[in-house]
């Protein structure tokens, strides 16, 4: 069982790393990174645009996931005076199934920050990278090293389990103590000169080494340095904090159909995935009367007097801190009976592509379309 330390700083000190081995440390990370890092094409010129885009897609998501993302988002937004000038609409559309809408919203809002202050280009510092929307310490950190080559640290989930475990950190690293032990080692640890590529070898070395389990730790580059590799502890580190079970949510779908379309509405603003385009629904902590109650809800809402059938498709999806059950109910219509307006529309099978679609809906309707063609 690992034992927990009572003073981090008491054990940094104890176990820091004396100027030979530190040294060794980066050129061997640095010479690894050199000969087996991934070819992604944000490392190909560095611009910082292109290191802004790809850090805030790749949280919560991985390289291979990603990369269509940001190609797409590249070949239709190349700089950052046309993110600022493009529809929302599109900007949904391009971030549509990476989720957490509040970051594609926050990056039109940099990009007309950094168009109105600072003539259209990144600034380099850290402090000014830090008072724009959505930019927190660590995609500040990555802007400046990756895009500027500054000596500014980055802590995301893989460096912070690389470092765990080079330092056998036996506390977890969600701690304020070893949170601040971790950011002052990432920052300790950059030579001089080599920032770009030495903060992106180690969260290189995290993505494909290092891995939560099973770490390939014949392959790592810097295992003569690992204390929980000598201790055999790897797996074991970073310390893990229980985590809370998800709340479970149930929602209630209307897919209202006339002729070849189907209804739809816009979110609201201020709520979870504003702006996006879904089908009349209500959603609650319980299945039961769910759509006695949609039903009510529609006529209220869109003047529709509708019976809904039985239910016909269901799906789960996960949230950060929850996670709903999505019901389908089908009714047909006879007439285009509901007022069109900015936030409801009758939409096409043929143009349903051209909606930004929370992932729910966007799995459903590529299956509803799938039967009709069936």
């Amino acid at each position: 069982m690992l034992k927990s330390i009572n003073t981090v700083s008491e054990f940094f000190l104890k176990k820091e790393l004396d100027p030979k081995n530190l040294t060794d440390l980066q050129q061997s990370l640095l010479d690894w990174f050199a000969e087996y890092q991934r070819k992604l094409p944000w490392r190909v010129e560095y611009e910082p645009y292109e290191v802004w885009i790809s850090e805030i897609m790749l949280q919560q998501t991985q390289v291979k996931t990603m990369l269509p993302y940001y190609r797409r988002w590249m070949e239709a937004l190349p700089g950052i005076r046309e993110v600022a000038e493009a529809d929302e609409e599109l900007l949904l559309k391009l971030w549509e199934g990476l989720g957490y809408y509040r970051r594609v919203r926050n990056i039109r809002k940099t990009a007309e920050m950094i168009c109105n202050e600072y003539g259209g280009y990144f600034p380099e510092e850290v402090t000014k990278l830090l008072k724009l929307p959505g930019i927190g310490r660590y995609t500040a950190g990555a802007i400046a090293s990756i895009g500027f080559n500054q000596p500014a640290p980055v802590l995301d989930g893989n460096v912070t389990r690389v470092l765990c475990r080079l330092k056998k950190i036996l506390d977890p690293p969600q701690l304020s103590k070893v949170g601040k032990e971790l950011w002052r080692l990432a920052e300790a640890w950059i030579p001089k000169g080599k920032a770009r590529h030495f903060n992106q070898a180690l969260m290189e070395l995290g993505a494909t080494v290092c891995l939560p389990s099973s770490p390939s730790c014949l392959l790592c580059p810097i295992q003569h340095h690992c204390l929980a590799l000598d201790s055999e502890n790897v797996n074991q580190i970073p310390v893990k904090v229980p985590s809370k079970a998800p709340k479970q949510r149930y929602r209630a779908c209307a897919v209202i159909r006339f002729n070849q379309s189907l209804l739809f509405s816009k979110r609201p603003e201020n709520v979870l995935l504003e702006g996006l385009w879904e089908f009349p629904s209500i959603e609650g902590d319980s299945i039961k009367n769910l759509k006695e109650i949609l039903e009510k809800h529609v006529e209220q809402v869109y003047g529709i007097m509708i019976s809904l059938g039985n239910e016909f498709h269901q799906l789960d999806h996960r949230y950060t801190n929850f996670k709903t059950r999505v019901s389908f109910y089908q009714a047909e219509v006879d007439g285009l009976q509901v007022e069109m307006d900015e936030t409801i529309s009758w939409v096409k099978f043929s143009e349903t592509e051209k909606l930004a679609l929370p992932s729910p809906y966007r799995r459903f309707v590529d299956w509803y379309l799938k039967q009709i063609v069936e």
